[in-house]
């Protein structure tokens, strides 16, 4: 998916190129830039050493422009990353409205829908006699800014998939292909100008077919968009009302019994309530204490041998374990089985179930029940997240792909080190 996306914004970036607000006037920065007269050409001076003189002007002065340019988009991208654990606690409705409103955008282009205000182009008034380098920076700068509503469906859907990608870096990526594909036809046009400014003039008699197809590619995004947020499992963070937080206040009240010099310190904690603790044993005969994994992140599994979901989400699980180093590094994955409880099966055939198919991280084996009820467990699977202060970080009802348990894997390490 990623792969794609990458070549998804960088089509994108070369249509945004092609606009009606940008294509037309092309000639006239060129123009700018080279510190010509405003005439929309390119003047060929005789002598050959001035020309050149010129052409290295136009390079350095467009070289700026569009670093001017990139800076806009750029700046855009870290505002949407300012939210980024906003959108990740909620990227599955960001990922559904994203797609919708992209698909909206891509009849507009198509042009099935009337929308005023993206077909007009906010101008910066910026009168500078002679081009040196800070200007053509501002200059690219400031009129990217103009182009934006006219741009804005291509960019938004840019900024959607760069804020849902898997980590800030591959966002960041995302915007810089994105921007590399509105540029380098910039800087070839600059490299090649004469020629380039007769192709323009060809290009701009499909302008109406190059849209359409930009609105194409805005559906087929908007569709992909909307069908993974459906697809993705909603992570929840535990409120003051779940059973989970309950455990946690009697768990405090006990403490608070025995000691009586307790300030209001602890009632803080309510917000993140603690992991109710356990001693179990998993297929190997090992015991696990909950809390003696404090210091580390726990990703843990509450999954049933009859769940279709649950068996599909275990192979992923299974390569999570291994990944994140066997439990023996800052990741520890458990999972949760309840023999004989319900439809599950005993335990002995639960360890059958889990050596057949080659699973081979831990499965704590909870004959009582007691955790279903501790962790409010009322579907399979679901998984819970637990920060390494024994903290709870969330939980997810649902099957799990292999990208959203990186994700709130992730996201947990993260919000813990902001904590912190």
């Amino acid at each position: 998916m990623e792969n794609l996306n990458v070549v998804v914004v960088f089509l994108e970036g070369i249509l945004s190129f092609l606009s009606p607000c940008v294509l037309p006037i092309l000639p006239v920065y060129l123009a700018v830039l080279a510190r010509s007269a405003g005439n929309g050409e390119i003047n060929i001076l005789e002598d050959e050493e001035a020309h050149k003189a010129q052409k290295r002007v136009l390079l350095r002065n467009t070289l700026l422009f569009v670093l001017g340019i990139a800076t806009t988009f750029f700046i855009l991208g870290v505002g949407i990353g300012a939210f980024k654990s906003f959108l990740n606690e909620y990227k599955r409705y960001f990922l559904i409205g994203g797609g919708l409103f992209i698909i909206v955008m891509g009849f507009f282009y198509i042009g099935d829908l009337n929308i005023p205000f993206l077909q007009k182009e906010r101008k910066f008034r910026m009168q500078v006699k002679e081009m040196n380098p800070l200007a053509a920076y501002l200059l690219g700068f400031t009129f990217s800014f103009g182009w934006t509503p006219c741009i804005g469906p291509l960019l938004a859907s840019v900024l959607v998939m760069a804020s849902t990608s898997s980590s800030q870096g591959t966002g960041f990526m995302l915007i810089g292909v994105y921007t590399l594909g509105f540029i380098i036809p910039f800087m070839l046009l600059a490299i090649f100008s004469e020629k380039m400014l007769k192709l323009l003039d060809r290009v701009k008699l499909k302008m109406s077919m190059i849209q359409k197809i930009g609105g194409y590619l805005l559906l087929i995004v908007g569709f992909i968009l909307f069908v993974n947020g459906i697809r993705t499992p909603k992570f929840v963070a535990p409120n003051a009302n779940s059973t989970v937080s309950e455990q946690n206040k009697v768990q405090q009240n006990q403490a608070n019994s025995k000691d009586e010099v307790q300030t209001e310190e602890p009632a803080q904690e309510e917000e993140r309530p603690q992991a109710p603790d356990f001693t179990l044993v998993d297929q190997y005969g090992n015991t696990h204490t909950l809390s003696d994994y404090k210091g580390k992140t726990v990703f843990m599994n509450f999954w049933a041998t009859w769940c279709p979901p649950c068996r599909a989400e275990m192979p992923d699980i299974e390569q999570i374990y291994k990944d994140y180093g066997l439990n023996e590094e800052e990741v520890i994955v458990l999972g949760v089985a309840f023999p004989n409880m319900g439809n599950e099966k005993s335990k002995e055939e639960v360890i059958e179930f889990l050596e057949k198919d080659g699973y081979t991280f831990p499965v704590v084996m909870d004959e009582e029940g007691a955790l279903a009820y501790y962790y409010s467990i009322s579907a399979f699977p679901t998984t819970f997240l637990i920060n390494p202060d024994g903290s709870v970080e969330g939980y997810v009802q649902g099957m799990m792909t292999r990208e959203s348990m990186d994700n709130v894997i992730k996201q947990t390490q993260e919000n813990h080190k902001d904590v912190q």
